[in-house]
Formats: structure tokens, C-alpha cells, sequence
């Protein structure tokens, strides 16, 4: 009978458990968090920066992909011929946790310049390539890492041809304005 009574009751106190929130989440101060993430490269006309940026609340980061736009790079060493190449890149971010003082993520990115690129989603297909008779670029960079973002800190990851992949956590207050400022700034 003893046993009986005490099934329910750890079911009881197991369900409570995963009521509490971790005790550096922000909720307990009615703030919410999110992510900014940038990947800039040289526009390969201008010369200036170019990419994509875009904000992310943590909660829908886990398990989440985010694929940029295909982009030409250019790049001109002395002397020689220009060589040119399609950027293809991801995100991704299998986990998060909060921690004093910011978040802990684990981001695994995907960096791939070749000659040729195509990009397929559900509602389009883009594809670049780059004429044969012409140099190309290949460079690939692969990151699996667990990366900790104190909130407002920019985290940086340069790579070959100007390219770079920059993020920031940032808390918001119940009325969606920054707590933190995250010096990314819009493309």
C-alpha cells in the first residue's frame, strides 16, 4: 500500500521540477533574451560590407539553422589575375543555457567558397557560378564549438576573403527594448 502512495508522489514532485527555471534566466525579471548574428563579406562590386543580420529570441535557436544568401567574393593579389568564388554559409545552434551574466551556446557554423554554389529552399531554387576561364577561390571553414556570450559582448570569427561571422546575446525588458547594446551593426 506504501508503494502505491508513493508512485503518484514522485510523479508529482518530478513534473515540479521541470517547472523551475534555471535561476540565470531572465524571466525571473520578466526579460527575455536574444540573439543578433551577422555574417558580413566584401561586396565583390564595391568593395564594401555586405551580408545578412538578423535577431533571433534564444528560445527558438535550439535546434535551428540559418542559411545566408549565396554572395560572390572577389579577390585581387598583386601582380595577379583576379579569382572569384560563391559563399555559401550556416548556423546553427544545437544548444543553449543560461549562465551569470549571459548565455552559453553551442554553435556549430559552416563556411564554403567554390566555384559553384546552389541554394535550395522550399519556394526557390538560386544558383552561382563562376565562368570556367576565369580563377576561382576555394576556401572552406568548419566550427563545432561551445561559445559564451556575456550579454552586450560581441563575439568575433574572422576568416579568409574578409568574411566574418559576429554574435551577441542581448537581454530585453517585458516591453521588447535592449538592456544590453550588442555593437553589430545593421548591413
Amino acid at each position: 500500500m506504501k508503494l502505491l502512495f508513493l508512485v503518484p508522489l514522485a510523479g508529482v514532485l518530478l513534473s515540479g521540477c521541470s517547472m523551475w527555471r534555471n535561476p540565470h534566466d531572465p524571466a525571473h525579471n520578466k526579460q527575455y533574451v536574444v540573439v543578433v548574428n551577422a555574417m558580413t563579406w566584401p561586396n565583390s562590386a564595391t568593395g564594401q560590407v555586405d551580408g545578412r543580420r538578423t535577431v533571433w529570441p534564444l528560445e527558438q535557436l535550439g535546434n535551428h539553422e540559418e542559411i545566408f544568401p549565396l554572395a560572390q567574393l572577389k579577390h585581387c593579389p598583386p601582380a595577379l589575375p583576379c579569382a572569384w568564388g560563391v559563399l555559401s554559409a550556416s548556423r546553427n545552434v544545437t544548444r543553449y543555457n543560461y549562465e551569470a551574466g549571459g548565455v552559453t551556446l553551442d554553435l556549430g557554423m559552416t563556411v564554403d567558397v567554390h566555384r559553384r554554389q546552389q541554394d535550395r529552399r522550399r519556394n526557390s531554387h538560386t544558383s552561382i557560378a563562376v565562368p570556367a576561364d576565369v580563377p576561382a577561390i576555394s576556401y572552406q571553414r568548419v566550427l563545432q564549438e561551445s561559445v559564451s556570450l556575456p550579454y552586450g559582448k560581441v563575439y568575433t570569427v574572422e576568416m579568409d576573403y574578409g568574411i566574418k561571422y559576429q554574435l551577441c546575446a542581448q537581454r530585453m525588458d517585458a516591453a521588447g527594448r535592449p538592456l544590453d547594446k550588442c555593437d553589430i551593426p545593421p548591413i
